[in-house]
């Protein structure tokens, strides 16, 4: 999809006037200064005058074109402090859309033609040619060459930069698109100062006015325009048609038949159809009322130098606090449960419609997105983060560009809500059907992770669910930004707006209102350290789904290729040391254990891993020269989520099982080995929500699983167990269809 833009806030309907009449009025004065020019220099001998012949006049008519357009949108873009590429993109996609002009164009023709026979109908004889004010016109655009290149080229690049990207946009933020588009196509067919021309300009500017409003694509409008102009250098029609092409012998116009107007209206109705269906509808880009103070300001306090003439807070002001943060929490809650029932039932087409609108604006509001993102890095709150913790925190245009991707994955996915899971009819002749349907509304409670911002939001509105978000302080600028992206998209398509909300404070007030919502919120969803996962399981009274510590463990059997081993282990701790799914306990069969430990150990070691280690496998690896350090009892059951493994040797497979059952988290475990039975032993018997034989545990990820985004990875066992995508979010409803049946 072509990039956003917005509305220039100093935008107003005088400025669009000045801005028609500057665009006029500078291409005047533009050409009389370069026919001075021209004349200037043919005085000097250099040239012989020529300023009478069409070609000369076409080519002095292109440079003032291109001069007066490029001094009145400079002006206009640094009155607003805007770049040239606010106008518009010139790009449009699917590049199919281009297809869709040519029956426009050709309703167009038809429309113009009926257009001209009713106002020959209707005016004396004669009177069109009077009205042609520019009967010069057709003189220049006939020139050999430099006619196509003012009337296809020219004249569309400065005209619809002008009255589009720069009239017709700042209307639209100002007034309704049905509004805006005829104000500015009005304008447009003004400055032709062309009667006899006004119908093919007005019909023109309807047209380009609307394919920009609905698919923000200034190279689309110009397109339009250039093929419009060039159909008039076409004068071949495969057959007559009275009052359009044929010459007749009656007096007066002569109109056309209604087979050839029908036949031009369904081509219009083609055209819209296809634009219509190749793109989503354009977010509003509508100026917002000026935002409304912080809804909670503490006490202003006078400065003691002053005097301090306002008595200092008392326990009421925390009181009043607290009282106006429950109030916003609630407030988003019922929002949100109103939205959830209006989702529940959205088709969905329009739900991949947001979706597939989201991923075009996380992709063209990249820079936007990163200068939020640096604000919240500067932070103090985030130079106190552990490095792992900050690069979960950190955004760059590959991690856009993935998010981007998985939102386009969801879209993709068959949509849950509404797949029958069961179905059978009773004997007394009750059908019965057990139909999967959203949980409601989902609160996802997270740390420094703006990617969650995105998975939680599209995963919930692609499942039907309302969501509220309550992200850390760490990335509330990030955050912040990304939710009005997920806004800018529902509105866009017309969902509702409230289906997903981020909590404007991170106040742990809020969090602790939110958490006691039971009869608004259906699921609370923790993601984050283990500290606020346990305080969001002590102090909920909504069910929570949790995901505790990610203590993902490897172990290498005696059976296990040593290359493999190395690579397995490598990518599992060292991928990415930072995400829950990374290795943190890696265990070796002793008898293999001399072989596949110096291998491994140097590898990990390369890689910059620090191993701490049991004495048995301590010693293994400092005889190969690998570093290792002593481990302390409670390095094996650790989540390092650093570049730091604890190493261990056991004794058999069941002794492995039975460690990693013990000290792991049931979150990700693999082995490694080419004994298939001690695998399929491996796999059965370690009670974990993914197992993984022969390869690395950093695939539990809903990306990585087909999920297209994940909500989180769940370790609980009752509901949904790993990664939790769609059919995670959706519980199911009975539906009973009977004829009558009473209970006896």
């Amino acid at each position: 999809m072509p990039r956003p833009v917005s509305a220039p806030r100093h935008f107003t309907l005088r400025f669009a006037l000045a801005l028609t009449a500057a665009a006029v009025f500078g291409e005047v004065a533009a050409a009389w200064v370069l026919e001075r020019a021209y004349l200037a220099g043919s005085l000097t001998g250099w040239y012989a005058w020529a300023g009478d012949q069409p070609d000369v006049d076409a080519l002095l008519l292109v440079f003032a074109k291109l001069l007066a357009t490029a001094l009145v949108a400079g002006w206009a873009f640094s009155r607003g402090g805007e770049r040239w590429s606010a106008a518009g993109t010139l790009r449009f996609s699917p590049a199919r859309l281009a297809w869709t002009l040519f029956p426009f164009l050709a309703a167009m023709i038809v429309a113009l033609s009926e257009i001209d026979n009713l106002m020959r109908a209707a005016l004396p004889a004669g009177t069109l040619e009077r009205l042609d004010f520019a009967p010069d016109l057709g003189e220049l655009v006939e020139t050999v060459w430099l006619g196509p290149l003012l009337a296809v080229v020219v004249a569309p690049l400065t005209e619809e930069l002008v009255f589009r990207g720069l009239i017709l946009r700042g209307l639209l933020g100002r007034w309704r698109p049905l509004a805006a588009i005829l104000f500015s196509a009005g304008l447009f067919a003004l400055v032709h100062f062309n009667p006899a021309q006004a119908p093919v300009a007005l019909l023109l500017g309807l047209l380009t006015g609307w394919l920009y409003a609905r698919t923000r694509s200034l190279g689309l409008c110009i397109l339009a325009h250039a093929l419009n102009n060039a159909a008039s250098y076409l004068t071949w029609f495969p057959f007559e048609v009275t009052g359009f092409n044929a010459v007749t012998e009656a007096e007066g116009p002569v109109f056309h038949p209604w087979w050839f107007n029908g036949l031009g209206l369904a081509l219009l109705a083609l055209g819209i159809w296809g634009v219509r269906r190749l793109t989503p509808p354009g977010s509003s880009w509508r100026l917002p009322p000026p935002a409304p103070p912080p809804l909670l300001q503490p006490p202003v306090l006078a400065p003691a130098a002053l005097g301090g003439c306002q008595p200092p807070a008392g326990p009421n002001d925390a009181t009043r606090m607290a009282s106006d943060l429950a109030q916003l929490v609630t407030t988003l809650a019922r929002r949100a449960r109103a939205a959830s029932l209006v989702l529940a039932n959205v088709p969905r087409e329009r739900k991949d419609a947001a979706l597939l609108r989201l991923a075009a604006l996380l992709e063209a509001a990249g820079p936007e997105l990163l200068a939020a993102n640096a604000r919240d890095l500067a932070s103090p709150e985030a130079a106190a983060l552990p490095a792992a913790t900050r690069d979960r925190l950190t955004l760059n245009p590959d991690r856009l560009r993935h998010l981007a991707e998985s939102v386009r994955q969801v879209a993709a996915l068959p949509d849950p809500v509404g797949e029958i899971l069961e179905e059978t009819t009773r004997p007394n002749g009750l059908h019965l059907r057990k139909v999967r349907v959203p949980i409601g509304v989902l609160a996802i409670i997270y740390e420094a992770r703006p990617n969650v911002t995105i998975d939680c939001a599209v995963l919930c509105l692609k499942s039907g669910n309302a969501a509220i978000l309550r992200g850390g302080k760490e990335a509330f600028h990030t955050n912040v930004a990304l939710a009005e992206l997920v806004r800018q998209a529902l509105i866009a398509t017309g969902l509702p707006a409230d289906a997903v909300q981020l909590v404007p404070t991170t106040d742990r007030g809020a969090l602790t209102t939110l958490l006691g919502l039971d009869t608004l919120i259906h699921c609370v969803i923790p993601r984050g350290g283990e500290g606020l996962i346990r305080f969001v399981t002590e102090h909920s009274t909504i069910p929570v789904i949790k995901h505790y510590t990610g203590v993902c463990c490897v172990y290498l059997d005696r059976a296990a290729d040593a290359a493999m081993a190395a690579a397995v282990t490598t990518n599992a701790k060292v991928s990415r040391p930072s995400a829950c799914n990374a290795a943190e306990q890696l265990l070796v069969h002793r008898e293999a254990a001399a072989t596949l430990l110096p291998v491994v150990g140097r590898a990990l070691a390369d890689r910059g891993v620090r191993l701490r280690c049991d004495p048995e496998s301590a010693a293994l690896l400092t005889a190969a020269g690998i570093p290792a350090e002593p481990a302390a009892a409670g390095d094996f059951t650790a989540e390092f989520l650093d570049l730091v493994l604890a190493v261990r040797i056991v004794g058999s497979l069941d002794e492995a099982i039975a460690t990693i059952n013990r000290d792991g988290s049931a979150h990700s475990d693999a082995i490694v080995t080419a004994d298939e039975p001690a695998a399929r032993r491996f796999l059965a018997e370690v009670d974990s929500a993914t197992v993984y034989w022969n390869a690395s545990t950093r695939f539990t990820d809903g990306f990585e699983f087909g999920y297209g985004a994940e909500i989180g990875i769940s370790t609980d066992r009752l509901h949904a167990r790993g990664p939790m995508g769609l059919r995670e979010l959706c519980s199911h409803k009975f539906l009973i269809e009977g004829t009558g049946q009473v209970r006896g």
